[in-house]
């Protein structure tokens, strides 16, 4: 005769649902990731197919694709839409669709761009670029080079951006603070005319050189001109000595800083008018590479929160 125990397990075995499976076991945390300034790719999927993306510190939490990619993937894409983003006085509009992007085995929905000109900054081999808030490790280094006796170490706590990028905060003397974003992929360093007027008034800068024109994103150019501090200034351990100047873009009530040529400034009112001030500072490689490293550490409690951590020349 079966035992009671046998017989209740096998009553509770059967009244199971048809289709009930145990509950896949957690999947053990990723490592830290640690990529190459000179190429920061990782390998992943975009709807099943391989793509090897550039890691974008500064990026919107999306993904955009190179336009040969697109053609390539054929993404089936669910709920397509435009992503709507103001690149100063323009408004831009790129159609994009969800897909699912794996990364060392973790799975998350995403919006895939694909804008008519590929992303700027890409290393060879480079299928298009990816968010860091994206990212599933729980931090992310950026190297140079080896840290040596002369660097020193700072922290900073980080937040959400405009557009879901990371950003920080961080006081000027005299002056009110800025918002930092980092932007290795960019070559220059650059800030808006609110921006500027604070680091000007910080680090007794004034504009010099020829105006020139550059992408600020989505395939943006502006006019832009270098300013030049006499003062350099530290921001995270990273000393900034010049930094161009978006000539046009939100400037708020802010004036551009002093010519040193003693030229008449532009103006810096569009057709929409005058926009809200944002001090925002992208710094580039000119200010960057002069690092040994850049961590960035997910917060554990805040999936939006986190911390940089530079490791700098003293």
């Amino acid at each position: 005769m079966r035992s009671a125990p046998l017989e209740i397990a096998l009553l509770l075995a059967l009244a199971a649902p048809a289709g009930a499976r145990p509950k896949p076991a957690p999947l053990p945390p990723l490592p830290p990731l640690v990529l190459p300034a000179a190429a920061p790719q990782i390998d992943a999927t975009i709807a099943g197919q391989p793509v090897r993306l550039t890691v974008d510190f500064s990026g919107d939490a999306i993904v955009q694709i190179n336009p040969d990619v697109a053609r390539r993937l054929m993404l089936p894409g669910e709920a397509p839409g435009t992503f709507r983003v103001a690149v100063g006085q323009a408004g831009i509009g790129i159609p994009y669709s969800r897909e699912i992007i794996a990364i060392d085995g973790r799975s998350v929905e995403v919006r895939v761009l694909a804008p008519a000109a590929p992303p700027p900054g890409q290393a060879e081999g480079s299928d298009g670029s990816i968010s860091l808030a994206l990212l599933p490790h729980p931090s992310v280094t950026l190297r140079w080079r080896a840290a040596g006796p002369g660097d020193i170490t700072t922290r900073v706590a980080t937040r959400t951006g405009l557009g879901n990028s990371i950003a920080f905060d961080w006081p000027l003397p005299g002056q009110n603070a800025l918002e930092v974003e980092l932007d290795p992929l960019r070559p220059i360093s650059v800030t808006s005319v609110a921006g500027a007027s604070r680091i000007a008034g910080a680090g007794a800068g004034t504009l010099n050189g020829a105006v020139r024109r550059v992408e600020i994103g989505y395939g943006v150019a502006r006019p832009v001109r270098p300013l030049l501090l006499a003062r350099p200034l530290r921001i995270a351990g990273i000393t900034l000595r010049s930094i161009d100047v978006r000539l046009f873009d939100w400037a708020g009530k802010a004036d551009l800083p002093p010519d040193a040529e003693g030229d008449d400034a532009l103006a810096v009112v569009g057709r929409r008018g005058r926009q809200r001030g944002w001090p925002i500072v992208r710094l580039g490689r000119d200010a960057l590479q002069h690092c040994a490293s850049i961590q960035w550490q997910r917060s554990s409690r805040d999936p939006a929160a986190g911390a940089f951590e530079f490791v700098c020349p003293a």
